[in-house]
């Protein structure tokens, strides 16, 4: 009995480790950034519910813009997939799975500001209005582009970091950011003396997807699949609310006054219908 016991544990670890082995390796750029843990668990789930072997793997770039993505998907890159705001340039580069992972969330964005001036957009309606306000921004970010285009002042920094002193010192007025990002930021550095604007909402149409290497269109259409599967058996969603809702009751989107900016870096024709349920919609405020 104990030899027959014996073989049969022999026989489970070899195919375990044939599975293993032929589970394949998808590289991706894991930020040391709670905000982008979402991503991670909806690139797991896409890969389980796909059916196909595969094993995810971190790989620790430095920060991925513009022509470094292409560089670090292309032949002999180091990355298998990401996932980034969709733009023109890198729908014609990449290979798009065009599920909006975020359901568009990254085109509400909130505002950091000084303490001082928390009620500084009580009287904001319009895109004019906040024409008397600038902006700070990282100058290669898409939001840049989107912000000046709309007749938006904004001032730039090349580091990320910087901006929080630039803003703290009164270079600029306001810092949008993420619902996902801008209270975990805030309370990272209190001693800034930051907070969080609580009367307007900017809104861009944009889909942040997952991008995969040119090298793999196989990997792409897996994720898509996945993806689908878990939209339909409702793992999606379940992953999304864990993750954001806490974040939205907070931002209290539906009380805020909308400003509507447009998106010259994404074809809008391309993205899914406004009414579909793959897109967040802020619930009517309570009366």
């Amino acid at each position: 009995m104990r030899k027959l016991a014996h073989r049969v544990l022999l026989i489970l670890a070899a195919c375990w480790a044939a599975t293993a082995l032929a589970a394949e390796i998808v590289r991706f750029p894991d930020y040391p950034d709670p905000n982008k843990r979402f991503f991670r668990a909806a690139l797991q789930l896409a890969l389980d519910k796909s059916g196909q072997a595969y094993t995810l793997k971190p790989v620790l770039p430095q920060m991925l813009q513009g022509r470094s993505i292409a560089r670090a998907m292309g032949a002999g890159g180091d990355i298998d997939v990401l996932w980034t705001m969709s733009t023109r340039e890198r729908e014609a580069l990449l290979l798009p799975v065009r599920f909006p992972v975020d359901k568009g969330l990254l085109g509400w964005r909130i505002a950091i500001v000084r303490q001082d001036k928390a009620a500084q957009f009580a009287n904001v309606q319009t895109v004019q209005d906040l024409r008397y306000f600038t902006a700070g921004q990282e100058h290669d970010w898409p939001d840049t582009r989107i912000l000046r285009e709309s007749g938006l002042p904004v001032m730039t920094a090349s580091q990320y970091d910087s901006l929080f002193r630039m803003l703290v010192v009164k270079r600029f007025d306001y810092f949008p950011r993420g619902v996902a990002e801008a209270w975990a930021e805030v309370d990272a550095r209190p001693e800034l003396g930051l907070t969080v604007d609580r009367f307007i909402v900017l809104r861009y149409p944009a889909a942040e997807y997952f991008f995969v290497t040119p090298r793999k269109p196989y990997l792409a259409e897996h994720i898509w699949q996945g993806l689908l599967r878990a939209q339909a058996d409702g793992s999606f969603d379940r992953l999304f609310h864990a993750h954001f809702d806490p974040l939205l009751q907070r931002a209290r989107l539906s009380q805020r006054r909308v400003i509507e900016l447009d998106n010259p870096m994404i074809d809008v024709g391309r993205l899914l219908p406004a009414d579909s349920p793959w897109w967040y919609r802020p619930l009517p405020a309570a009366n």
